[in-house]
């Protein structure tokens, strides 16, 4: 078969290890983008079912993890079916499929209700935190959203704490190689990619040019991208689409590069099909940390995927299939949740090398040798 080339790189250890979890997934609308939540400068961290945006167009989160990062207590009503949620003096009493909750025996009517999700229970976002006293934003252009507390923003405004261009606190452990992130540092981040030079030089360059503003669009791509890719169904996928959308977030796609493209993707499509693969995971773009080298930008990006069903397991995604001499196709276990990170390259060669044309370069970006490392989610 035809075979992808790429730069093999310095190396990085690669880990799989850990205890099995609960394949658990939030059914979300159509949109299997990853959600970040960011809570007072936090990236919230979701073991297994993720935020998503439901049929009526609202945001919704694991009850437990957004409310105990905001100080609440959060208990089960088993013989009601009822989330409550205990804070400052306030019961919140949240029935499963109804739009009909109680602040302190008060009545209110929701727009959309609390539900069921892989057995986890899912709330709207904007009413909890609200009710909570925090402030709900909405971030468009970075596909997130901001929770933030009186107390947090206090600080922030007292410039105790520094954020980054989307709300996330900056260490004030001096680095470097790297901007760090304090929800960062609790990772195997900074560890993993202890051979890179990080961001600081690349975000310092980057004074005289918006970099929020193409950073998001860069992020889209990536997150676009991975959204055909992990989230595989042999018994459903359309091979033209799914190649088009990979292609249409790719950069420096020339005519001569396009067919050959096109060509592996449908290959592969034939491939998995036989497999049977079933997949499903997020990409989540880490773009505070985003580097600059070799006519590329590199973005660190967080993966979390599942194989559901695979006859071989190796060869999943089109970022392990049938790869060159400078990735891996790693035999995954199937019905658990991988998380850990890979560098993506971003390029483009259009318009005078301009930011806002950079797309996903490579076809094999999860897997490459001394780029990447994941655990078994515990």
């Amino acid at each position: 078969m035809f075979k992808k080339t790429i730069a093999t790189l310095v190396a990085v250890t690669v880990i799989f290890g850990g205890a099995m979890s609960t394949p658990a997934m939030a059914a979300p609308g159509k949109d299997l983008r990853i959600l970040p939540v960011i809570v007072n400068g936090q990236k919230a961290k979701f073991p297994d079912t993720e935020p998503y945006i439901n049929t009526d167009g609202r945001t919704m989160v694991p009850v437990r993890f957004v409310s105990e990062m905001l100080g609440a207590e959060v208990k089960w009503e088993i013989d009601t079916q009822t989330a409550i949620v205990l804070y400052d003096g306030k019961t919140i009493r949240m029935p499963i499929g109804s739009k009909t909750i109680t602040v302190d025996g008060t009545k209110q009517e929701l727009d959309t209700a609390a539900e069921f999700a892989e057995g986890r229970t899912m709330v709207p976002l904007r009413f909890v935190s609200e009710v909570l006293g925090s402030e709900v934003e909405w971030d468009n252009a970075a596909h997130a959203v901001k929770v933030t507390d009186a107390e947090y923003q206090a600080k922030v405004d007292a410039g105790t704490v520094k954020l980054d261009s989307w709300g996330r606190e900056y260490s004030k452990t001096f680095d470097a190689n790297w901007m760090k992130l304090t929800d960062l540092e609790s990772t195997n981040f900074y560890t993993g990619f202890k051979n890179w030079k990080g961001s600081r030089s690349y975000l310092e360059t980057a004074r005289d040019w918006d970099y929020k503003e193409f950073a998001d669009q860069w992020a889209q791509h990536i997150r676009n991208y991975y959204e055909v890719q992990l989230n595989f169904d042999y018994r459903t996928v359309n091979s033209k689409s799914f190649a088009d959308t990979l292609v249409a977030n790719m950069g420096g796609m020339t005519d001569n590069r396009e067919y050959p493209t096109r060509n592996i993707m449908a290959q592969y499509v034939e491939f998995a099909k036989k497999n049977k693969v079933v997949t499903k995971g997020y990409a989540d773009p880490e773009l505070s940390s985003a580097f600059y080298g070799g006519g590329f930008v590199w973005v660190p990006t967080h993966f979390k995927f599942m194989i559901v069903s695979a006859t071989d397991s190796a060869q999943t995604f089109v970022d392990n299939y049938d790869v060159s001499t400078g990735s891996d196709s790693p035999e995954l276990k199937k019905g658990v949740w991988y998380d850990g990170y890979a560098l993506i390259r971003m390029y483009t060669n259009y318009g005078n090398m301009e930011h806002k044309f950079y797309g996903v370069y490579d076809m094999e970006n999860m897997f490459m040798k001394g780029n990447y490392f994941y655990d078994i989610q515990e």
